[in-house]
């Protein structure tokens, strides 16, 4: 404590004063008997009043000590107490910083933890409209069906001849396999919606248990930096999705273009637009393959850039455990270190002078 000395240490640096010339003057010899008696007598705190109460109480029993050599003793006691109110005012200083300190950390936890659940919301909103524009892409692409069906009928029920007849069951099969190729593509459509959503909700997870390991400390860097790379994959998302789109418009409307051309185009014309079809529908196959390979392509390297940031985090988290142990640790040396000084302090244990040679 600031207010009490350790009696030792404080009677020790009066006995080195005293002796510090090589020998010991009578006077102060006397005065440090008389000090150290009434030290050794009192029954109260060694606090500065009271330390200054038996320097003046001690004065008038050793008249032979000088005004200087008493005021130089006086002073050094009373340094002392100076100097243990610096070191005290210090302490508190640094304590305020700490608290300080913990309380921006726990401000910026707040923040980022509010950053992440608006993400997380508008994650699930988007996910929401995409799969609404599924639906109405499905429910265009049975109506173009359901009139490419009406068209064939038609003209099928114009054609008499037998050759007729054949290029009709030709064409049939023809729209069947445009159809199992548009199948296939829906079918990949609905297996990228299936893994984009079991994507979200993993996400969603890893992103609570995140929040969860990131209140003990998160830097306000780290969390622009993953803002930035969860813009970058959103962005990718879209452009896929936008992509994906545009190929099943160009298949929709090749077909469509197909069914059109058939109703007008002769039986030569029909043969040679037969064959560039079928070339199409193979450059179709070929489109949907490439596309399939970069979307997993993509699906790895976006799988790798989450393992990354998921590491990231978790050695941040271990790197603070780490730090709140070692502080928790020298909090407790300090205060077991303040306990035993206080202990010291209570126990009178003063030196006594060198004996007189005179």
């Amino acid at each position: 404590m600031s207010d009490q000395l350790n009696l030792t240490e404080v009677m020790t640096e009066v006995q080195n004063f005293i002796t510090s010339d090589g020998q010991i003057i009578p006077a102060q010899r006397d005065f440090y008997r008389v000090l150290r008696d009434k030290m050794n007598n009192h029954t109260g705190l060694y606090i500065e009043s009271e330390v200054e109460l038996i320097l003046l109480d001690a004065r008038p029993e050793v008249l032979e000590l000088s005004d200087e050599d008493y005021n130089a003793i006086h002073d050094l006691i009373m340094d002392r107490f100076g100097l243990s109110k610096r070191l005290e005012e210090e302490q508190r200083l640094r304590e305020e910083l700490i608290m300080k300190e913990q309380l921006r950390k726990e401000a910026e936890l707040r923040a980022r933890a509010e950053a992440i659940e608006k993400a997380r919301a508008e994650a699930e909103a988007k996910a929401k409209a995409e799969a609404e524009l599924r639906a109405q892409i499905q429910e265009q692409e049975r109506l173009v069906e359901e009139a490419r069906k009406r068209a064939i009928e038609e003209e099928e029920a114009r054609k008499r001849a037998e050759e007729e007849a054949r290029l009709k069951e030709e064409a049939r099969i023809k729209a069947e396999e445009i159809a199992r190729i548009e199948e296939e593509a829906r079918l990949k459509a609905e297996e990228n919606a299936r893994i984009r959503a079991e994507e979200e909700a993993r996400r969603a997870e890893e992103e609570a248990r995140i929040k969860a390991e990131e209140e003990a400390r998160i830097k306000a860097e780290e969390e622009a930096r993953r803002a930035e790379e969860e813009a970058k994959i959103q962005a990718e998302k879209e452009r896929l999705r936008l992509e994906e789109e545009a190929r099943l418009a160009e298949v929709n409307e090749a077909h469509q273009k197909m069914v059109e051309e058939a109703i007008r185009l002769t039986e030569d014309q029909k043969l040679q637009e037969e064959a560039r079809i079928a070339e199409e529908i193979e450059a179709a196959r070929v489109a949907a393959e490439e596309q399939r390979l970069r979307e997993e392509a993509e699906a790895r390297r976006i799988a790798e850039e989450e393992t990354r940031i998921a590491e990231e985090k978790a050695r941040i988290a271990a790197e603070e455990a780490a730090r709140k142990l070692a502080d928790e640790k020298a909090r407790i040396a300090e205060e077991e270190a303040r306990l035993a000084a206080e202990e010291a302090a209570s126990t009178k244990e003063i030196p006594d002078l060198p004996p007189n040679n005179d």
